[in-house]
């Protein structure tokens, strides 16, 4: 497996973990009653990962594409 295919599970672990520590800090500060400024919302680290994976997605087509033509 290259680089490139075994960063994908990688990028989409991360970015579920980023996604729940950041609900866990909101849970957290609701709890409290505090007032809770994130700065990057769950929606946003969705949009994020999604497009970290499908940029890793076309890097590994174009790299497979090319690779076999060239051997």
């Amino acid at each position: 497996m290259c680089a490139i295919c075994a960063a994908l599970p990688t990028v989409a672990a991360l970015g579920i973990a980023a996604e729940g520590e950041q609900r866990r800090r909101q849970q957290e500060a609701q709890a409290r009653s505090a007032i809770y400024t994130a700065r990057l919302q769950p929606r946003s680290i969705r949009i994020l990962t999604a497009l970290a994976m499908l940029i890793l997605f076309l890097i590994a087509a174009i790299y497979h594409t090319h690779q076999s033509n060239s051997a």
